[in-house]
């Protein structure tokens, strides 16, 4: 049995984003969470672009990467301030840099949903 590689891509992505996301909330630090979802969200962006094409051609290529790259990234954030919540560790989200974390993340959500509806 062998694993391809884009598997092991989105595992990575998925312990990665979940390792920053708990560290960031063990250690009470927002700003390594806003820089990922900062460049979540461009990725995210860029990808839908991408995905959309012109002229109805639309890139599956990109559609693969965003189901094998941001999607699992943003369910590792979710499970690693899950699992940072759940043993009490807590961020500040009521600042400009939590406001604008929790933005970020929405956009790549909404990026990354929205591409597989092209």
């Amino acid at each position: 049995m062998t694993i391809e590689t884009p598997w092991i891509i989105a595992a990575c992505c998925l312990a990665g984003a979940g390792f920053i996301a708990w560290g960031a909330a063990r250690l009470r630090l927002i700003w390594p969470l806003l820089v990922l979802s900062l460049l979540l969200a461009a990725i995210a962006l860029q990808l839908r672009l991408a995905a959309q094409g012109r002229d109805g051609f639309h890139d599956l290529a990109a559609m693969t990467a965003q189901a094998f790259t941001v999607l699992p990234a943003l369910l590792g954030v979710a499970t690693g301030l899950g699992i940072a919540f759940a043993r009490r560790h807590r961020l500040r989200w009521r600042n400009a840099a939590g406001g604008l974390t929790v933005l970020a993340l929405l956009t790549a959500g909404v990026a990354a949903g929205t591409t597989f509806l092209l």
